[in-house]
């Protein structure tokens, strides 16, 4: 196998054994994004020399007796949003440019620490505030398999990257869907762990050098592979201070290993939020696979509608999202909550109304979080997964000439709200569940559509053991042609 075929676990042992030179894998990896960057445009900031300089030493090390963890030698590319020594973290905001960090994240300590390399920084939505990746300061980022798409976002170059071969692993965040609509976009693997079990301190936003970590926002691996994703989740898991001072983390083993015995739910789509009929298809097919080879489908569904459970979702998010609003936007909320209906439930009212909720309001709202996790867990006594979309369509045109709240998509040749794209990834994000992006083929367009595998609270291992019974079905990375 060349080096663009393998995994970065195969990779890491490659070079541990001697059978491979961490210098030569570093540079052919630096060549593809030479060679390929100007068509991708998700490469955005780079520390090429010092990474050969580090692939020598771990070379250097590996035949001296030591090795530094499965990923010694391995070069990578990390999303912009990750605080990296000695490179930019301005997430495409003007009044960041130029900053460069001075501290690396938590997972990137990590990572590094597993002997990972980093090549570069892969490029975000402004803020990381949009499930498109373009923004003034780095442009924007094409979908390897189609460049008039967006790759997703918020993770958009880290998606971009990984599908073109830039790089055999990547490491990003969701707050609502930026690890697994890029991941459904460009056919990768993907995984939004359960709440604060991966630190994601050294995350921008909130802000550089912040302490606390943003309610609702996790951080995850994406990858080409389900191997890779366990490793890096593996990697990074784990609690950091204060907290590591006291507890630790101990997940529960997956649920099962085999499709034998696996309770598989299903929720392909919803009159709340249409999804495309071919990806409500694959879902479903998905479903079939593993019941044909010992899953049992159950007919199971929470005890609340996903209209019921967007609203929640959105009154806690949007306080989030609207912390660092300048008071002209606050004033425009504001606005248009007086001029609305009291009964409008469009998704841009509900935003407003959440961005200017009191903390005794917000209180409410939180009390009704906790009560839908409540059922949650009672769904899961039923069911182990549930197979469900991750965003309504695949990859969308670019649209970069409207605001988001004017922008729309279209759903079986419907025009949807463009917002409908958070609808379906909130159903992990608001109660901090675990779950796990998979592609499912290609779209009769030729983009690639994928799935999320939502598990319970803590059962991580769970979501990412059915992800690789799919992907031993035959669910599967496809490298885009243009970059085979």
């Amino acid at each position: 196998m060349s080096i663009l075929e393998l995994s970065a676990a195969q990779l890491g042992q490659k070079i541990g054994s001697g059978e491979l030179n961490s210098a030569d894998v570093t540079a052919f990896f630096i060549e593809r994004v030479e060679k390929h960057n100007l068509d991708v445009n998700a490469v955005i900031d780079t520390r090429f020399d010092k990474a050969l300089t580090e692939a020598k030493l771990a070379d250097e090390k590996r035949a001296g007796g030591t090795i530094d963890g499965p990923l010694h030698g391995v070069p990578m590319t990390i999303k912009d949003a990750f605080e990296v020594v000695g490179l930019t973290c301005d997430v495409g905001y003007p009044a960041f440019a130029g900053m460069v960090s001075q501290t690396d994240a938590v997972a990137v300590q990590r990572l590094k620490a597993a002997g990972a390399i980093i090549i570069g920084k892969t490029n975000t939505p402004l803020l990381c505030a949009d499930l498109q990746t373009y923004n003034d300061l780095h442009g924007t980022t094409n979908n390897p398999y189609n460049p008039a798409h967006t790759p997703g976002g918020s993770s958009g170059g880290s998606a971009a990257a990984l599908a073109a071969g830039f790089t055999p692993l990547e490491f990003g965040s969701d707050i609502g869907g930026s690890i697994r609509t890029p991941a459904n976009f460009c056919g990768l693997f993907g995984h939004k762990p359960t709440y604060g079990i991966i630190p994601a301190r050294g995350h921008v936003p909130p802000v550089h050098g912040a302490m606390s970590e943003s309610a609702l926002s996790v951080v995850g691996p994406l990858a080409r592979s389900v191997e890779d994703v366990m490793l890096a989740f593996d990697l990074t898991a784990g609690l950091a201070a204060p907290q590591a001072a006291g507890l630790q983390l101990a997940l529960p083993d997956a649920r099962a290993t085999k499709p034998k015995g696996l309770r598989v739910g299903l929720w392909p789509s919803d009159a709340y939020c249409p999804v495309d009929d071919e990806i409500a298809a694959g879902i479903t097919r998905a479903a079939k696979t593993l019941e044909e080879q010992g899953a049992t489908i159950v007919d199971a569904r929470p005890d609340f509608t996903l209209a019921e459970h967007h609203e929640v979702y959105l009154m806690n998010l949007a306080p989030i999202i609207a912390s660092g609003f300048p008071a002209t936007e606050i004033e425009n909320l504001a606005k248009a909550v007086e001029n609305a209906a009291p009964d409008d439930k469009s998704a841009n009212i509900i935003q407003a109304r959440g961005a200017l909720l009191a903390h005794r309001e917000w209180l409410v709202w939180h009390e009704m979080k906790v009560r839908l996790g409540a059922k949650w867990t009672a769904l899961f006594e039923n069911i182990d997964v549930l197979l469900a979309p991750a965003t309504p369509t695949p990859a969308m045109p670019h649209m970069q000439d409207k605001a988001f709240n004017d922008r729309e998509i279209t759903v079986n040749g419907a025009q949807q709200p463009y917002s409908d794209n958070v609808v379906w990834a909130g159903l992990a994000s608001l109660c901090g569940l675990p779950a796990t992006a998979v592609p499912l083929g290609k779209h009769s367009s030729g983009l690639p559509i994928g799935m999320q595998i939502i598990g319970p609270a803590y059962g991580d291992k769970t979501t990412m053991a059915t992800a690789r019974m799919l992907e031993e079905a035959g669910f599967a990375f496809v490298r885009p042609e243009a970059y085979s």
